[in-house]
């Protein structure tokens, strides 16, 4: 999915740091990077692993456009707490350093898979700065980030970010893992973890982030759980020796169903509160019985997402994930949980 284009500020002690030390571990703080660390998340002994993906973005804001307020921060984490205990974030920067700050300083019953936002259109300093704050972020609330993703949708033919150097995102992820003690993953579509390359970069990784969205795939809403939960246990399969996490899926309220866009010509079902209240209702319930451990797609509508292009531009998919709107109040699916 064209997502999560991640506003970068510059992070001089960040990008110096990794320029100067890129193979250092922080001294007492990383398990040794051979041993497959498990991600099973608790909380006060309960299971939890039944998340959320997260963006700290209101309207008018997003990548390039404006940052959100430490207030609208604590609102957005005080609405998700009533449901929810793990979430997502998806790159490592100021902005999301905040988060993780106001979780701290309330005490609220929140964990995060932080994440590194890659992207072959920045400067390779730029994509190491994340690296580097990710580390430094880890380790200061240990208790908070219960693991790492380095890298969203990075390998996936058709990403818009595609990063081509497997190589170097692996010298990436043994920086993070030789510097930390939560479990590392990478994120990405299912149509990457199918193939054969997959192999290489899973040997790195203590778990499978996978990504799989049967609406995008063609399915109608009546076999959209059931091509959900196959496509987790075909990357299962091509992965037995690792533990599958679904970190992204979902069902949108809105697309734009005239033209030759992506989703005009690939999306057959119908979308809409209704329909989405049905695929969150039974993904949720797979999810528990299950014990997948999970990051629904996602919290709140983002109306910056997806260009302004086009003749109904407001209806595009890329703005109506959220099970809230962009103003915080709930769709069906949230309106009588």
């Amino acid at each position: 999915m064209n997502k999560h284009a991640i506003a970068s500020p510059p992070a001089f002690v960040a990008i110096l740091f990794g320029l100067l030390c890129p193979l250092l571990p922080l001294s007492g703080s990383a398990m040794e990077p051979s041993e497959r660390r498990s991600f099973h998340p608790t909380l006060n002994g309960q299971w939890i692993g039944n998340g959320i993906s997260y963006s700290p973005y209101r309207d008018g804001e997003g990548p390039g456009l404006g940052v959100t307020s430490r207030e609208n921060i604590l609102e957005d984490l005080q609405i998700i707490a009533r449901r929810w205990n793990l979430v997502r974030l998806y790159g490592s920067d100021w902005q999301h350093q905040e988060v993780l700050e106001v979780i701290d300083e309330h005490g609220l019953p929140v964990r995060v898979m932080l994440g590194i936002w890659l992207d072959a259109h920045k400067s390779d300093a730029e994509n190491q700065a994340q690296v580097e704050l990710a580390i430094e972020l880890a380790n200061r609330f240990p208790d908070i980030v219960v693991a790492v993703n380095v890298g969203n949708e990075i390998f996936v033919y058709w990403s818009w970010h595609r990063i081509g150097d497997m190589d170097g995102v692996i010298e990436k992820i043994r920086r993070v893992r030789s510097s930390i003690r939560q479990p590392v993953t990478v994120s990405d579509d299912y149509n990457f973890w199918n193939k054969p390359e997959s192999k290489k970069l899973a040997a790195e990784l203590d778990f499978i982030c996978l990504h799989g969205y049967a609406v995008w795939n063609q399915q109608l809403l009546d076999d959209a759980m059931a091509w959900t939960a196959s496509t987790y246990r075909a990357i299962q399969a091509h992965h037995p020796e690792h533990p599958v996490a679904f970190c992204e899926t979902g069902w949108p309220t809105s697309k734009v169903s005239t033209g030759d866009s992506d989703e005009a010509r690939l999306v057959k079902a119908r979308v809409g509160e209704g329909e989405q209240a049905v695929f969150f209702d039974e993904y949720d319930r797979w999810v528990e019985d299950n014990r997948v451990v999970s990051f629904y797609f996602t919290s709140f509508d983002e109306k910056w997402k997806g260009g302004f292009d086009g003749e109904t531009p407001m209806k595009k998919m890329e703005k109506h994930w959220g099970l809230y709107f962009s103003d915080r109040t709930p769709k069906k699916a949230m309106q009588e949980r």
